[in-house]
């Protein structure tokens, strides 16, 4: 009997390292993908979705071993870790107990951006109410400078009932860039209205229904910032898609079900990843000519260990790493890993003195992020 004990025992403990080996060989492919451009291997970009639970599962393996008579079986995952270390603060918010000032400062900047999908236009039916509930929780976090993405105006460029209401929170500038139409008379895109003077505006293409919107922020003591503000090519999924996903996650038997949807949304994804790449690459290039130090507000459509994070982030600082907790997230359907929505910031000018993400299912399909600046 003694015998079998023992062979139960490791037969199950080699088990569980040929699952670790399984674990680490994950998480490096995943660390693969993030510096992998998605059109050279097809569907790689698709298993950076899988990034923060090769993480967990790691860091699983190690506790494991730990508390086990074979802690040196913990070095594998320790030095997986170690190796792919670049991918976790990006994913997994360690900032528990880091003090986040949000109070505006005097001679600072308060940055905020929100796809704000549409403020409501989408939905059917449309609740006239909901741009004034987002223009009050705007009002509560009182931005320096909002980005609004996937922002709407009527056919003579207005929206009378945002303009209006952040000329009275005091927003003296405002810009409109479009990118879709929704129907004739409807024009959807990126705005930015602003407390500061803004300057140097300009559309750069991007891709077709892509540009990105630029402009000079002149900041207190004669400093300036260059802002951009992108969204990049979405999965295009419809709202019919979006609600089989989330039956699927109640019921998997729906998966069953529905296989050629499956392989559909799997290519419809691939597609999406390869398309975002030459985007991001042309967006980093355009930052990269920037005379000032920069802030990218993006709806990048993308998680932060993707090949489009690593390509449009650069050396750019992202707000969440160094200040964020836990997951982040900020798209608020399919996933809670999906954190698509980014501020990257230039260093050299900005120190960051806090950063807040704000959960609004009710509000919008995204969640507002926010970032506090001082400048050096």
């Amino acid at each position: 009997m003694k015998k079998i004990a023992t062979f139960i025992r490791a037969l199950f403990s080699h088990t569980i390292f040929f699952l670790n080996i399984a674990a680490a060989l994950w998480l490096l492919l995943c660390w693969y993908a993030s510096s992998t451009n998605p059109a050279d291997v097809t569907f790689i970009g698709i298993v950076s979705l899988s990034t923060a639970v090769a993480i967990l599962a790691n860091f699983i393996f190690v506790l494991l071993w730990l508390f086990s008579r074979n802690k040196w079986r913990s070095l594998l995952s320790i030095f997986t870790l170690t190796v792919c270390y670049r991918l976790i603060l990006p994913i997994w918010g360690l900032h528990f107990f880091t003090h986040n000032n949000m109070s505006p400062q005097l001679d600072g900047l308060k940055i905020m951006s929100w796809n704000v999908h549409g403020l409501g236009l989408f939905d059917k039916p449309m609740d006239k109410k909901r741009p004034e509930k987002m223009f009050n929780l705007v009002e509560q976090q009182q931005p320096d400078v909002f980005c609004m993405i996937e922002f709407y105006t009527n056919t003579d460029g207005s929206n009378r009932e945002a303009s209006n209401y952040f000329k009275n929170a005091g927003y003296k500038e405002y810009r409109f860039m479009y990118d879709n139409d929704y129907g004739a008379k409807i024009f959807i895109g990126n705005a930015v209205f602003s407390k500061y003077p803004l300057s140097n505006f300009e559309e750069i293409p991007i891709d077709e229904y892509i540009k990105m919107m630029r402009c000079d922020v002149s900041l207190p003591n004669d400093k300036k910032v260059r802002l951009f503000v992108v969204h990049l090519q979405s999965f295009l999924l419809a709202d019919k898609e979006k609600a089989l996903i989330e039956e699927i996650k109640n019921n998997t038997n729906k998966l069953e079900q529905n296989k050629q949807y499956a392989e559909n949304f799997l290519e419809k994804m691939n597609n999406a990843y390869v398309k975002r790449a030459p985007q991001a690459i042309l967006a980093r290039a355009e930052m990269d000519k920037s005379p000032y130090p920069a802030i990218l507000c993006a709806d990048l459509n993308d998680v932060p260990t993707s090949y489009t994070y690593t390509t449009i982030r650069g050396q750019m600082k992202d707000a969440f790493a160094e200040k964020g907790k836990a997951l982040g997230r900020t798209y608020n359907l399919i996933s809670p890993t999906l954190r698509i929505d980014y501020i990257f910031y230039s260093d050299s000018a900005l120190q960051l003195l806090g950063y807040q993400k704000i959960n609004t299912p009710k509000l919008s399909d995204h969640n507002p992020v926010i970032a506090n600046f001082t400048v050096r």
